[in-house]
């Protein structure tokens, strides 16, 4: 696709006008990409540069992504901007179809996507392709190229770019995902255990204000996570586990029920009890993770004790847990603290690493001492 002669490089290209100014979509073979593109000078000051420093922690991840997925990878197009007027032929009068000529000597800057191009690199080396190495190489990638004047607009570029962008938050990621297993045992939890199917938000990151979702897909990922720790088996007795346990966990939890039939909001439900917010689930999960490896004969009837325990956000034993400050808080810590109170409930052990976390009195009695009343740092909204 690139003609490499000595004095300019050749690409079939597509003439735009954005903004007043010509720009042009270039096809370019993955072999060739490294070459017109300038790499990032790591050691020149920040107000000198276009670009940020390449992150060298990223690039084998992707590379590792597009040849472990040879029929399947997406790379987006990468931006760039020639410091210069490069040269177009169209392909016959008045054509916005034609070949683009960059003199090798002009500076063609990657103002999004030196990453991509870094790991495609990467991937055609010996080091990670060997059989693939020339079909791959003959692939192509598109590049959104600018024609700007200097270093200041190509700055403005690279910060007009990242300007709106937003990552997709992880439930919607989770739902899209089907190369990740627990992405996909996560669906499949939400899909056959019935009252997951009917109260999950698979779109958003949380659930709160107004919804009538309990759960949303992130907060199931994670417990299904906490709940699996340690499993080695297939995917399909790993997904009747998960779907067996949160099924049995469901029917202890009369207020879930409530919910579905729509006899209580899910607010409601939020602002009164502790068992409604993503912080309790994902104890929940740890705690089903010990009852399954300590009471596997009996496990199901131990979880019926949860039918006793007060979820109420207002009793005392959650602050310093599930509760911080009259707010409830999800992070490591508070997942763990809780989940401690849950598992001294059903007469269960602690670990040695959950015990750290405990004050000296627990285990005389379930609610939380004085060290434990204390804010949780780090802790986020659950």
């Amino acid at each position: 696709m690139a003609t490499d002669t000595a004095s300019e490089w050749a690409f079939p290209a597509i003439r735009g006008v954005q903004a007043g100014g010509e720009y042009y979509s270039i096809m370019v073979r993955l072999r060739d990409i490294s070459r017109p593109f300038a790499p990032v000078d790591a050691k020149l000051p920040p107000e000198l540069r276009a670009q940020r420093v390449l992150s060298r922690t990223r690039v084998p991840k992707i590379a590792d992504y597009i040849t472990s997925n040879p029929t399947s990878y997406t790379l987006p197009a990468l931006v760039g901007a020639v410091d210069g007027l490069p040269r177009f032929e169209p392909g016959h009068e008045k054509s916005h179809m034609g070949t683009l000529y960059i003199p090798r000597d002009m500076t063609v800057a990657v103002l999004d996507g030196q990453h991509r191009r870094a790991a495609v690199a990467m991937a055609l080396s010996q080091e990670y392709v060997r059989k693939r190495r020339g079909s791959l190489g003959d692939e192509s990638i598109c590049v959104t190229l600018f024609v700007d004047a200097g270093l200041e607009k190509a700055q403005q570029r690279f910060a007009d770019l990242n300007r709106f962008a937003v990552r997709p938050n992880n439930s919607l990621g989770l739902l899209y995902d089907h190369r990740d297993e627990l992405a996909k045992l996560t669906r499949a939890v939400v899909r056959d255990v019935f009252l997951f199917h009917q109260l999950t938000d698979g779109e958003k990151t949380s659930v709160s204000g107004g919804s009538n979702k309990l759960f949303a897909l992130a907060s199931i990922h994670a417990a299904t996570r906490a709940l699996l720790a340690g499993f080695s088996g297939s995917f399909e007795t790993a997904r009747q586990i998960a779907v067996e346990f949160w099924t049995e966990l469901t029917r202890v939890m009369p207020d879930w029920h409530e919910v579905g039939l729509g006899k209580i909001r899910a607010s409601a439900l939020r602002d009164r009890c502790v068992h409604a917010h993503a912080v309790v689930l994902e104890a929940l999960g740890r705690v089903g993770n010990a009852l399954l490896r300590e009471r596997r004969e009996d496990w199901k009837s131990v979880l019926t004790k949860l039918g006793t325990l007060d979820w109420s956000r207002a009793h005392r034993r959650w602050e310093g847990r599930a509760v911080v400050n009259s707010r409830v808080l999800k992070n490591a810590a508070s997942v763990i603290l809780t989940a401690n109170l849950i598992k001294h409930h059903l007469g269960l052990e602690l670990a040695i690493d959950e015990r750290r976390y405990e004050p000296a009195q627990v285990g005389k009695d379930d609610r939380p001492g004085d060290e434990a009343l204390r804010a949780v740092p780090g802790a986020t909204a659950a």
